[in-house]
């Protein structure tokens, strides 16, 4: 009878003993591994948003990402999230970023902008969304937060919401550029309502890029809604000239009679590229360096 006692006591030990590894190991395992579904830790990263001016354009934000672990980790893809942008789905990457306390930039698109208070509209909380792998070959899909309030993004967000509601109001168009005696060009900025809106709206200010000044010039003769500008060479060195990234990159300042000046690219077609191209030897004739 002790013996069987004995037996059954020993069974109920090795039994009590398993249930309670088997506790142990599923309230012990890797966090980051049943966070991510996937195997080895997810990784250490943050994100920050930022605007660079060597690619500064509407629809691209820079997602500036550091590396807080030991490891170096690849971004395979990256989309921002953010209800006050349309989504454009993960955007492809071969990234790998090093760990460290610098940023690695990344250039991520956004889509079309949501403009719940018109110009006035602020950003939402926004974050981004990366799929990571890390030396093990193991992939993580991480969403990381964003700072909010964010300026980057509230910045990004007026600016498409003000265009958005200016190509609503006007048309702006550059007539042809006439060359003059002195072999600079002369044409006249326009702008026409097309909002119905009975306030004309008039150019009040113009701006050339690295490479050409357009400076607004009175011309009493002119109606309102439209300005003269010239246009001249403002550099004629060639490390400035073949190394200019928007060399029409021109811009012009529309009031829609609210006394508000929003600014807006100038459309420059061929003609115009062309005559600015010609222009270019004329006023830089004699000129060996930049001007």
């Amino acid at each position: 009878m002790r013996r069987l006692r004995f037996v059954l006591v020993l069974v109920v030990t090795v039994l009590l003993a398993g249930i309670a590894a088997t506790v142990v190991a599923l309230t012990t395992g890797d966090d980051d591994d049943v966070a991510d579904g996937v195997g080895g830790a997810t990784p250490d990263l943050s994100a920050t948003a930022e605007i660079r001016r060597s690619f500064n354009r509407s629809g691209l934000v820079v997602i500036a990402v550091t590396n807080h672990g030991a490891e170096p980790v690849t971004v395979t893809s990256a989309e921002l999230l953010s209800d006050s942008f349309e989504a454009t789905g993960p955007q492809p990457r071969d990234t790998t970023i090093r760990p460290g306390t610098i940023p690695l930039d990344l250039q991520v698109e956004y889509g079309p902008a949501r403009c719940p208070d018109g110009v006035d509209s602020a950003a939402a909380a926004s974050q981004v969304r990366l799929t990571t792998r890390t030396d093990g070959g193991d992939e993580h899909e991480q969403v990381l937060d964003l700072p909010h309030p964010n300026g980057t993004l509230d910045r990004l967000l007026r600016t498409d919401c003000r265009d958005a509601a200016l190509a609503a109001a006007v048309t702006l168009a550059m007539g042809p550029l006439e060359p003059r005696a002195d072999g600079t060009l002369t044409g006249v900025l326009t702008v026409t309502r097309v909002d119905g809106g009975t306030t004309p709206a008039t150019v009040t200010d113009s701006r050339g890029s690295v490479l050409f000044t357009i400076t607004p010039e009175a011309d009493p003769a002119l109606p309102p809604g439209q300005l003269r500008v010239v246009a001249d060479v403002l550099r004629c060195g060639g490390h400035a000239i073949g190394d200019a990234k928007r060399p029409y990159g021109f811009t012009a300042w529309i009031d829609l009679g609210d006394g508000v000046e929003i600014p807006t690219a100038i459309q420059v077609d061929d003609a115009h590229r062309a005559a600015l191209d010609a222009m270019q030897p004329i006023r830089c004739a004699g000129h060996d360096n930049d001007i």
